[in-house]
């Protein structure tokens, strides 16, 4: 495992992008600084994946990752094991000129932080930097502005300070002469001051490095070549977007290489990743689906992977239940960690030897840990999928890490969605058929009787977990989770005295389907009128 911070980022990032251009796959976690912006996005039954997807459009707009863990899998070289390099990068945006992104934190996320010993500290003083395309286009066009003198801003008063030092280490500095500022500068502080330099010192000359500014004393013909070459600022905007682009430039390397994402009921992981280190979420969920999928085509939640995996062998195996119990990350790790009943299960080690996460240390919702036990839960479902699909015969060698990755290949692109109608999104597709119970419609046996949400949550609160929403002032609907709940609901209000049920059809019991019903009838019913009083004024006239 390996913290990575503002301090240290530079310096692992080639390590970085090595390990991931060599890995199988790449598990994901993140840590969020809030969850739930109001009330009105709670998660519901009511859901489907375009209404959950609309909801978490607009409540994690505030809402940022502090925190992201990266393990990298590999396969070891004609051996049934697979190493893992875990990174705890610590996530924080910056601002420059105008850019000034702000963020939300909730208490409960905070306290749920402070609770599995997060670093604040390195958070807030030495998160790593990150800005998706939108904000760095937008900013490009204003750095322009600024180096080329087409935007004022005043030179803050600190600044000045560098400047009058400057002048006097250029009076005895000899041409060809450098120095740098060392000192802790914002961003905005560094492209106002290396500007002010160019402009204002005509015997100095000023580049961005590695986030240092370098200064160097030029004659005034070198000075003149320089300024023809960046004459616009084209440089220094540019390594100062790459400094605040950050994590983003590990972001689309995974992009570029489309390298399989393993993560755990990740619908808010992706969302959060995509409007951090892509693009603004869109309005639109197709085009969220299908721009994530175009990037990644190859997505695993190990939370559907668990669930499926259990619902497929629940009746055909007696181990699979001692094994996936519960499908609750931690739980589910635990449980593969222990020995699985098939045969040559791969082995996993940890590096850098004698990491934190090594041994015995267990450090759950650090997002560096759950992405090691993300990627260490899809490699274990892996090899008990595939091992017992196999034919008896089959079974007497070790899978290859190609036969791992593409065991679960049936259950790419699901992504887990929680208390809804659908058991999942698909990325790569229409999203499946509900599996859900169908919603029943509760009325009042008096068919005016005022029927309110409150009173129909209280009359079924026997039932353990429903959710109620209002249809209109004498009817309400309930979702469940459960067919035999729905089932004991249905049939024991048909013998209530207060209450009724029937299940919901949304065309049928949709007030326009039913307006449209009515003027049928009544068009039906007036034109069979005017029909016998046209036989019958006939008959009369004979």
């Amino acid at each position: 495992m390996v913290d990575v911070t503002s301090e240290n980022f530079e310096r692992l990032l080639p390590d970085i992008l090595k390990d991931i251009k060599s890995s199988l796959f790449v598990a994901i976690d993140t840590e969020f600084t809030g969850l739930l912006a109001d009330k009105v996005f709670k998660n519901s039954l009511f859901d489907d994946g375009r209404e959950r997807y609309g909801k978490q459009h607009k409540n994690i707009q505030k809402f940022t990752i502090c925190q992201l863990g990266l393990a990298v899998y590999k396969s070891v070289p004609e051996s049934n094991q697979y190493t893992v390099t875990s990174y705890n990068v610590y996530l924080r945006p910056q601002s420059c000129t105008s850019y000034d992104p702000f963020f939300m934190c909730q208490t409960s996320s905070i306290e749920f932080l402070k609770k599995y010993k997060f670093d604040f500290n390195k958070w807030l003083y030495d998160g790593v930097p990150f800005m998706n395309s939108d904000e760095a286009d937008e900013l490009v066009s204003e750095l322009h502005s600024v180096v080329k003198g087409d935007k004022d801003i005043n030179l803050p008063f600190e600044l000045h300070d560098h400047l009058s030092a400057l002048k006097e280490w250029a009076s005895s500095a000899l041409e060809g002469a450098t120095t740098s500022i060392t000192a802790s500068l914002t961003n905005t502080s560094q492209l106002l001051l290396v500007t002010a330099i160019r402009n204002l010192l005509l015997d100095l000359w000023a580049d961005l490095k590695n986030g240092q500014i370098v200064v160097r004393k030029v004659s005034e013909s070198e000075r003149k070549k320089l300024r023809s070459a960046d004459g616009d600022g084209s440089s220094l905007v540019s390594a100062l977007i790459e400094q605040l682009l950050g994590f983003t430039v590990v972001f689309r390397y995974l992009a570029e290489l489309q390298k399989p994402l393993v993560l755990h009921n990740c619908l808010l992981d992706l969302m959060l990743i995509y409007k951090q280190f892509h693009r603004h979420l869109p309005s639109s969920y197709d085009t969220f689906k299908s721009e994530l999928h175009r990037m990644f085509p190859f997505i695993y939640d190990t939370k559907v992977l668990s669930s499926e995996l259990r619902r497929i062998y629940r009746d055909a195996d007696k181990h699979v239940n001692s094994v996936i119990f519960d499908t609750a990350l931690g739980s589910l790790a635990a449980s593969l960690m222990e020995e699985l009943p098939v045969l040559y299960r791969p082995s996993v080690t940890l590096l850098p030897h004698g990491c934190k996460y090594d041994g015995d240390g267990v450090r759950l919702h650090e997002a560096g840990y759950d992405a090691y036990l993300t990627g260490f839960c899809f490699l274990s479902l892996s090899h008990f999928h595939a091992m017992l699909q196999l034919p008896s015969k089959m079974q007497q060698r070790p899978l290859s890490p190609r036969e791992h990755l593409y065991a679960l290949k049936a259950f790419v692109n699901r992504v887990q969605i929680q208390q809804a109608r659908t058991m999942y999104i698909n990325l790569a597709g229409s999203d499946p058929k509900v599996r859900r119970p169908p919603w029943l419609l509760v009325e009042a046996r008096h068919g005016w009787s005022r029927l309110t949400p409150a009173l129909v949550s209280t009359a079924l609160a026997h039932y353990g977990h429903i959710e109620v929403r209002p249809f209109n002032r004498h009817a309400a609907l309930v979702a469940t989770t459960s067919w035999k709940r729905t089932s004991d609901i249905y049939q024991n209000l048909a013998s209530d005295k207060v209450l009724k049920a029937q299940v919901y059809h949304r065309f049928r019991h949709s007030p326009v389907f039913r307006t449209i019903g009515w003027s049928v009838g009544l068009v039906s019913s007036g034109l069979s009128v005017w029909l016998f009083y046209q036989t019958f004024k006939k008959a009369l006239g004979k």
